[in-house]
């Protein structure tokens, strides 16, 4: 439990994820969290806990008694992981389909404790202390109550800050408060952009690592379009219009934000926030605080009150849960370009300018490059190749002028997530691709089909071939054969392996086997084929088999690369889809050996991240593109290849 102190054996590797367009960093998140390595522990007999007292990890182990009390107050409660993630920051327990909810009403902020939540208690508790302190004049002579009120504030705020873990949110929103509040003390209005400059500049002093994260520049984003919509105006308006205002300046400011970070943005945002926000913050938290801590003293009446929560939890959750499944809840578009963003992020502070702004509705063409700039697209005759970093698996993307095929779909993780999920649909987002002209799944193994479902369910699929169509059954799929071939802008595509008669190959050896070519310059892509396969497939394409390109069968495995498939491919690059340091040590320092002595140049995504050829049939010198190499991020860059 929270607090004990273990002695463990375990085996650690440095911290290492996957690297590819469009995916979340999570080499980042380790190192914003202080986290240098990962691992697992080893089954061994001095495994032990060595000690466990009180003091250690305090404050955890009261978030984590105070947890199963409201569990054990509220079982079989549908909203209960919603007031766990209010009170202690637990969001563990939210499935997927929760926070889809929250994401396509822009409301996911609501379960993150951060800027929101605190600021709502420690507005509610500067009141309270000003208003209790005022019962007695005397002490008002002393210390003045407003004084009372933002030490009341501040107290309150590190208290809940506490209770959710001192997350980098509650970090921020604390300094934020902080700021405020000793303007306050000082009797000086603080509401302006110095105030929000001074508190960026402490919030990266103490932890610079914190702009790592979507968060901070969502956050800071909205105070300043908060600051921008009420400053320097007269506030003539009823206050229902200028809260309307409000919502408003933070769906049109956030918009370009979140459309760089995450490739969509809710359209219904507005209207979720305009209810959420108060019904949230005046009716609900204070019912879960009030719930959660009578909790401690009276069960009977804690207990009460924490099912008038989850009522409450309930109404506003019908109406976001409506918001969502409404067909225009979000827009999924992608802001790939600098320009875009900064003629975006100019067009809505011009339309949030005050109203004599002569140049205000300046800011509608300011925004026409985000609805009709286009991403940068192959020419005709040209193959856009991309080898994904899905660790110990294999997927990839080939674009041509208005095609994609996805060969392979790399492994699933876990029941709720895959390659599909995590990778491959954010790298389509990335670069604003909405369709998948063929999806081509090789063989049945789950490092090579275990994102196909996902695809098939969220993206929309012309057709699907394989060599198990079974598979994929009730979803219609075709066989893959050896003479299957088609064109596509100019570049064509062949099925060299499994013969249409094929009756000797299973498995691994029944891999569909793809050459895409444009004039004399090709891609082999060969799934998990061993040698059996190798030599049948060597007699039978012969010359065909030479390619630039080869994506190594089996990962590079011992079982396939026979000399005599190396020296028939003849490749100018071999690419091998590999894990970081897996378990089955592919690939074989002896194939890696075997291609470098027949000249190829070889390369890893374990090493790499996702690798990018780009070039046509004219192309005389293929280059790779490395992921890993193009960013500009340090923690990338102490790899070798």
């Amino acid at each position: 439990k929270v607090g004990d102190t273990w002695q463990l054996q375990v085996r650690l590797k440095r911290p290492h994820s996957t690297q590819n367009p469009g995916e979340f960093d999570y080499e980042a998140y380790l190192l914003q969290n202080h986290i240098r390595a990962t691992g697992y522990v080893v089954n061994n007999q001095i495994n032990h806990c060595l000690n466990s007292t009180w003091y250690h990890h305090f404050i955890d182990r009261i978030r984590q008694s105070w947890e199963m009390k409201i569990r054990n107050s509220l079982v079989d409660q549908t909203y209960t992981n919603f007031i766990v993630a209010l009170l202690v920051g637990d969001q563990n327990n939210i499935d997927a389909d929760e926070w889809q909810v929250l994401q396509r009403t822009g409301t996911i902020h609501f379960l993150v404790i951060a800027g929101l939540h605190i600021g709502f208690v420690a507005e509610l508790m500067f009141y309270l202390g000003k208003l209790l302190w005022q019962l007695l004049p005397r002490l008002c002579l002393l210390i003045p109550a407003q004084e009372v009120g933002a030490i009341s504030a501040l107290l309150s705020a590190c208290f809940y800050s506490a209770l959710a873990g001192f997350s980098i949110p509650t970090q921020r929103a604390i300094i934020m408060i902080t700021v405020f509040m000793i303007g306050t003390l000082l009797r000086r209005n603080l509401v302006n952009f110095y105030t929000l400059l001074l508190t960026l500049f402490f919030v990266l002093l103490i932890n610079p690592l914190s702009s790592l994260t979507s968060g901070f520049w969502l956050s800071f984003a909205a105070v300043f379009f908060i600051i921008y919509a009420l400053h320097g105006r007269i506030q003539t308006q009823h206050k229902l219009l200028r809260y309307g205002r409000l919502q408003l300046a933070l769906t049109l400011g956030l918009l370009p934000f979140t459309l760089m970070l995450f490739q969509q943005a809710p359209l219904v945002s507005f209207f979720g926030n305009a209810i959420a926000v108060p019904w949230i913050g005046f009716v609900v938290i204070p019912l879960c605080f009030t719930g959660g801590l009578l909790l401690l003293g009276n069960e009977m009446l804690g207990h009460a009150v924490l099912l008038v929560t989850t009522k409450a939890i309930g109404l506003i959750w019908l109406w976001l849960a409506w918001l969502a499944s409404l067909p225009i809840a979000s827009w999924q578009h992608a802001i790939s370009n600098i320009w875009v963003l900064i003629s975006t992020l100019l067009g809505c502070l011009l339309l949030l300018a005050p109203k004599g702004l002569p140049t205000r509705y300046i800011g509608i063409i300011w925004l026409l490059p985000l609805f009709f700039y286009i991403p940068p697209t192959p020419k005709y005759g040209e193959i856009w190749f991309t080898l994904l970093d899905v660790g110990q698996g294999l997927a990839s993307v080939i674009r041509t002028q208005s095609h994609i095929l996805i060969y392979d779909t790399g492994p699933k993780f876990f029941a709720d997530s895959d390659t599909g999920a995590t990778i491959i649909l954010p790298y389509l987002k990335n670069f604003a691709l909405n369709k998948i002209d063929a999806l081509v799944v090789s063989h049945g193994d789950a490092d090579h089909s275990g994102g196909a479902k996902t695809l098939i369910n969220n993206i929309p699929i012309n057709s699907v071939i394989t060599s198990v169509p079974d598979f994929f059954a009730p979803h219609p799929a075709t066989h893959c054969y050896a003479g299957q071939s088609w064109r596509w802008d100019g570049v064509d595509f062949a099925f060299l392996h499994p013969a249409s008669d094929n009756n000797d190959f299973s498995g691994n050896n029944a891999s569909c086997v793809l050459k895409i070519s444009t004039g004399k310059n090709s891609i082999l892509l060969n799934g998990d084929i061993e040698t059996p396969a190798e030599t049948v497939l060597v007699k039978n394409a012969g010359e065909n088999l030479r390619t630039k390109i080869l994506v190594a069968p089996h990962h590079g495995s011992q079982t396939s690369s026979s000399p005599t498939f190396v020296a028939a491919v003849q490749p100018e690059y071999v690419l091998f889809a590999t894990g970081y340091l897996n378990r089955f040590h592919f690939p074989s320092n002896k194939i890696v050996t075997r291609y470098q002595d027949n000249h190829a140049n070889t390369l890893n995504t374990a090493f790499t991240g996702a690798i990018t050829f780009r070039f046509n049939a004219q192309s005389l010198i293929l280059l790779p593109e490395i992921y890993r190499s193009s960013k500009r991020k340090f923690w990338l860059k102490n790899i070798t290849y």
